[in-house]
């Protein structure tokens, strides 16, 4: 949470030097264009956007890190959509402004095209690979026992031997302080987290089921759930078994 508000805080400061202080070096492109380039860019209306576009960010980051530190039960996904989103109309609203893509009523210049590419592929990265990454951490870890571990596939995926484990416990889903390595989905936490207690633990677990099994190893302890009580306690008695 911490990071996001120094995030925040540092989008404040970029947005307000671009916008007010008119540091227009820091406008990635526009600091590599040669002068006669430059001087076909409204560059004041560009950095009025991108001071905007750092605000908003700046704004988001905040209320993300508000939710997480408030430990209010809204998930992060819109928040995250909605800043993809916004970010991807602010830049494409500021390729109006480049005068060596568009002329003077609005047309596109020969090669401008060209110019369009590097814009379309960080848009497409933007709206396809990052939401991506949010379904893949929002599916549910895949568990099999093996003749001799306990496999955990997926992100942070572990390979639990069965004669490392000390202790197997079928208990409540433990309570969250923060993340410190992991990805937390709107029903799903997914990583390295630290729990109320001060423990650090690695996660697998679906938030709307409230049983989980707690594994006590020669790694981090581990906590991990199916997707219904019964199935947990069904994966618990399976692994006792062993």
């Amino acid at each position: 949470m911490w990071v996001l508000a120094i995030a925040a805080v540092l989008m404040f400061f970029l947005g307000f030097a671009v916008h007010r202080l008119g540091w227009h070096f820091l406008i990635s492109g526009y600091n590599t264009m040669k002068r006669e380039q430059k001087a076909r860019v409204d560059i004041k209306s560009v950095a009025r956007l991108i001071g905007i576009m750092c605000y908003g960010i700046g704004i988001i980051f905040l209320l993300i890190a508000a939710v997480e530190t408030l430990g209010l039960d809204i998930p992060l996904e819109p928040f995250f959509i909605g800043l993809l989103l916004f970010v991807v109309v602010i830049l494409w609203r500021a390729q109006a402004y480049d005068g060596n893509i568009f002329d003077e009523s609005g047309r596109l210049r020969p090669g401008g095209k060209k110019k369009l590419i590097p814009i379309v592929l960080v848009s497409m990265l933007l709206l396809t690979v990052v939401p991506g990454i949010f379904i893949w951490f929002s599916q549910p870890s895949a568990v099999t026992l093996t003749d001799t571990a306990l496999v955990i596939e997926g992100s942070y995926g572990q390979t639990v031997p069965f004669d490392e484990i000390t202790d197997v416990t079928l208990t409540d889903v433990p309570a969250v302080e923060r993340r410190t390595n992991g990805a937390a989905t709107t029903s799903r936490w997914t990583g390295h987290f630290r729990t109320t207690d001060k423990e650090d633990v690695l996660l697998f677990i679906d938030r709307d089921v409230s049983s989980a099994i707690r594994i006590d190893w020669s790694g981090k302890p581990i906590y991990v759930n199916r997707e219904t009580d019964e199935t947990t306690e069904a994966l618990y008695e399976k692994v006792i078994d062993r």
